[in-house]
């Protein structure tokens, strides 16, 4: 029998529902959007290194500028709330940052817990560490995590997470009902979507989610919107996710000048509406004049054409549904 969430309780609940005004959360809305929405991608980082000490040698741009733009700009919940007041966003899921603290998960974990109701854990560990199984089943009931997460670039032809070195962790994974969010960068867009395909098939009963949609590139594939054969290939994976981000809006499509309603229209119609997700991608993002709520904006525009039950199954029903706290998430709605 499947285990479900238990039911937020009073007005989260009715919100989520749909049942209450959508500024029940402080400021004013700014976008506009007849549903609640989830947040699936923020990231929360501080800048108190005697209490959360950086391991931020694995930062895009570098540790120094890592840990400067974390002392100006840290992405706490406060900061986070303030983005998700103004955008329609009821809750979301809270996504370990490698960029700032590597495996140690502290930071989140205490988000979350401050915040129940209203953040969601995804943590990063080393899938080929012999303690992550265990560390998994831990988290999952001391700290209600609702996944993990696997990045990284291929080594020796391979990604680490996709090895039979890191196959205990993916049976505890399967085990636990816990989400497992995947990021493949770097190499060949087809192979790592092969890769994802022989995972999904071989735990058909475990929820993936694909960080950026795998990053499509429409310079690779233009006739496809970016979509490798692989990607066409994972559709009849019903336990795979895609997450579309504003990252990958910021790094390839604006990039590539795609029409995003374009764009959205292929990418829905290939997965479905129950496998597709909204991200922001929260203190990811470059730039002090980055405006988080535009880009959502935009995204809601891009939809604004599809029926109201796509849109919000997009922004907020298939989230809502496979990040479960605790673990126990279904595969498909029941």
């Amino acid at each position: 029998m499947i285990r479900r969430r238990t039911m937020l309780k009073g007005g989260l609940a009715a919100l989520a529902a749909g049942a209450l005004p959508m500024k029940a959360f402080g400021q004013a809305n700014r976008v506009n959007a007849p549903f609640p929405i989830y947040d699936t991608h923020a990231h929360f980082y501080t800048h108190e290194p005697e209490k959360y000490p950086f391991q931020a040698q694995g930062a895009r741009y570098g540790a120094e500028r890592m840990i400067a733009k974390a002392k100006a700009k840290p992405i706490t919940p406060e900061a986070v709330f303030d983005f998700w007041s103004q955008g329609n966003i009821l809750m979301g899921t809270g996504v370990q940052y490698n960029s700032t603290y590597s495996t140690d998960n502290s930071y989140l974990l205490d988000c979350a817990a401050a915040h129940p109701n209203r953040i969601l854990s995804v943590v990063i560990l080393n899938p080929l560490d012999p303690k992550t199984p265990d560390e998994l089943r831990r988290m999952t009931k001391e700290n209600k995590i609702a996944g993990v997460r696997f990045m990284g670039m291929p080594r020796d032809g391979d990604y680490v997470f996709f090895t039979e070195g890191a196959r205990a962790t993916w049976e505890a994974a399967n085990e636990l009902g816990i989400v497992v969010v995947l990021m493949p960068f770097g190499g060949d867009a087809n192979h790592a979507m092969g890769r994802v395909y022989d995972y999904a098939n071989r735990y058909p009963n475990l929820n993936i989610v694909l960080d950026h949609i795998g990053f499509p590139n429409p310079s690779d594939y233009p006739k496809t919107y970016g979509f490798t054969p692989m990607h066409h290939a994972l559709a009849a994976c019903k336990n795979v996710h895609y997450k579309y981000t504003t990252f990958l809006m910021l790094e390839i499509l604006d990039k590539t000048g795609v029409k995003l309603n374009e764009f959205m229209d292929y990418a829905v119609k290939l997965y479905g509406p129950d496998q597709f997700m909204w991200g922001s991608d929260i203190g990811n993002s470059e730039g002090e004049d980055f405006d988080d709520i535009a880009y959502l904006q935009k995204v809601l525009d891009a939809s604004a054409h599809m029926p109201y039950q796509t849109r919000r199954a997009i922004f907020f029903s298939t989230a809502y549904r496979i990040f479960v706290p605790g673990g126990g998430s279904p595969v498909q709605e029941s």
